[in-house]
């Protein structure tokens, strides 16, 4: 057991409620009823290639309808049915030649096969043209053709919201690379005490699942009060300020994401993607080309509104009903009393009567903390332990659900047989341990996982973002070059 999950046990056990939070789906809330983002670009690509006009989802007339059966394209001037099958949802038999393989929806590829040929039948009923288009057939499509991919990267992305884009690591790069002390100058370092215990306290925190908007209207949002979702997950279009000190809103680049940046043109973060120098460098695109779709919570849309960004079009939203403001405040208070008993007082303060007693009322009323004077006493070890137990809790429960291999021991030719075949899974080798025993390392595709008793990337996210948010408060006090 990790140190993390004995901490998500010890919460749920002694000071989390039942039925409080919710199991954060890994494949989001807004896409049981609508088109993937693959199949939208697809769709975008389709439309480019063929010089047509492609009906959608999100086309100001909806999806086509041949009786109640919605398709995913439809092109009026050929009477033309484009269908993006996902592979793992409709039974592709490349992919799952088995009829009695279970997919993620809980039937089986045959009987999902059944029902799709009694739908195209249907539909084609209405003398109309039906093209199917699969999942894997698209994804070698674009292995294969690299204009096709960059095409695709460049597509708009008004698809269902991914929670985890949202979650990222905060901007590393300083803002003076070298400085030379001045007469009455000095260089410091900062640091911020128990960051994380601070937010987990005073941050209002999101519980329960979400009402799902899908929107995709057309805004002009300015300022922060602009924003009608206090405590919501927004996809949106932005364009930043064209001149900022410390940009707020992060994008990513790269065939496979792999570059934050927090640029102020996403069109020359795309076109320099090693940087460049002011002699070589003016940015002379418009609005509409430095901006970008971007995924972010409502605390850090309204940092950026003050910043000068400008909010163009709103997607989607998942807005939370429900709060809490003490989420974690009794597990935050147990912890770090042992940490404060077991760091003793404070050398400054240590011995003198009024100055210790001052310090037990302090922590209770600001903060709730109840100090024991007998237990004042410096111990490292139990120190450093309550010091994890208070770091180490909020990231427990945006643990990855899938993307992580496992492994089986065994000598049954029949288990070898049974993880080979699986379609479900991905082999990533075999390893002969001995002349009987085989290990098989595995990894659940993404389709077919199941979230943790722990899921719920909405709290990783909001303490990360509530932390840089507090951070960002400090730059108001900082000096210029901090």
């Amino acid at each position: 057991m990790t140190i993390a999950s004995a901490c998500m046990k010890h919460f749920r056990t002694n000071h989390l409620t039942s039925q409080h939070l919710g199991i954060v789906p890994e494949k989001g809330y807004d896409n049981a009823d609508n088109q993937s983002l693959l199949a939208l670009r697809f769709l975008a690509w389709y439309a480019e290639e063929h010089n047509v006009n492609i009906r959608n989802a999100y086309s100001k007339e909806g999806e086509k309808r041949f009786g109640n059966y919605r398709v995913d394209g439809w092109v009026e001037e050929k009477k033309l049915v484009i269908e993006v099958n996902g592979c793992c949802w409709h039974g592709c038999r490349k992919c799952f030649p088995d009829d009695e393989i279970r997919l993620p929806n809980g039937v089986t590829a045959g009987v999902q096969r059944e029902r799709d040929e009694r739908r195209l039948e249907f539909i084609e009923s209405f003398g109309v043209e039906v093209e199917v288009y699969w999942e894997c057939e698209i994804r070698s499509m674009l292995s294969r053709d690299r204009v096709m991919r960059l095409k695709f990267k460049n597509y708009l992305d008004n698809g269902p919201i991914d929670i985890r884009s949202a979650f990222f690591g905060g901007r590393t790069g300083p803002l003076k690379l070298f400085h030379k002390t001045g007469e009455g100058q000095k260089i410091s370092y900062y640091d911020v005490t128990s960051l994380y215990p601070f937010i987990n306290m005073s941050t209002r925190y999101p519980i329960g699942h979400p009402d799902v908007h899908i929107l995709n209207n057309d805004v002009k949002w300015t300022q922060p009060s602009d924003n009608t979702y206090e405590l919501a997950l927004l996809k949106v279009f932005v364009i930043p300020p064209r001149s900022i000190d410390i940009p707020v809103l992060p994008m990513k680049i790269g065939d496979d994401d792999e570059r934050l940046l927090f640029p102020l043109c996403s069109t020359c973060a795309k076109e320099h993607p090693h940087g460049d120098v002011n002699e070589n460098y003016s940015c002379k695109h418009s609005d509409q080309q430095r901006g970008w779709v971007s995924t972010c919570t409502s605390i850090e849309l309204n940092e950026a509104l003050k910043e000068g960004y400008v909010v163009t079009k709103v997607f989607r939203v998942l807005e939370f009903k429900k709060y809490d403001d003490n989420l974690f405040r009794p597990y935050i208070r147990e912890f770090m009393a042992q940490k404060i008993h077991a760091s003793g007082f404070d050398n400054d303060i240590k011995g003198d009567r009024q100055k210790e007693e001052n310090f037990i009322k302090e922590c209770k009323e600001k903060f709730g903390i109840i100090i024991d004077r007998e237990k004042m006493k410096v111990n490292k070890g139990k120190r450093t332990q309550a010091k994890l137990c208070l770091n180490n809790l909020w990231g427990r429960f945006s643990l990855r659900n899938f993307g992580l291999s496992q492994c089986v021991v065994t000598d049954d030719p029949a288990v070898y047989t049974k993880y080979s075949n699986d379609p479900s899974l991905i082999i990533n080798f075999f390893e002969e341990l001995t002349d009987d025993l085989l290990l098989i390392s595995y990894t659940k595709k993404k389709e077919f996982v199941e979230e943790h008793d722990s899921s719920n990337v909405i709290i990783s996210l909001w303490t990360h973002i509530s932390s840089e948010d507090s951070l960002a408060s400090c730059h108001a006090t900082g000096c210029e070059n901090s």
